[in-house]
């Protein structure tokens, strides 16, 4: 499953800001870290707030990935 390798397999920047977002330290809001949605996996999403935050490293900066992003952006 690719969300479980993801997490298995998360960035420095990734693992900081979870530290920041577990167990409920903002707010009470609950975060989930690399979730499934339509396609896509996100890096922490709250459902309770319908709030997505995606971290962009590196891997973002390929010509084809700049394509995906401006794609799901889009829509």
């Amino acid at each position: 499953n690719l969300a479980r390798q993801l997490r298995r397999d998360q960035t420095d920047a990734e693992a900081i800001l979870w530290g920041k977002l577990r167990g409920r330290q903002i707010e009470g809001a609950k975060f989930r870290r690399q979730h499934p949605m339509a396609g896509y996996v996100l890096d922490f999403y709250c459902a309770d707030l319908g709030l997505c935050v995606e971290l962009d490293g590196s891997q973002h900066f390929d010509e084809h990935s700049v394509a995906l992003d401006e794609y799901r952006t889009s829509i």
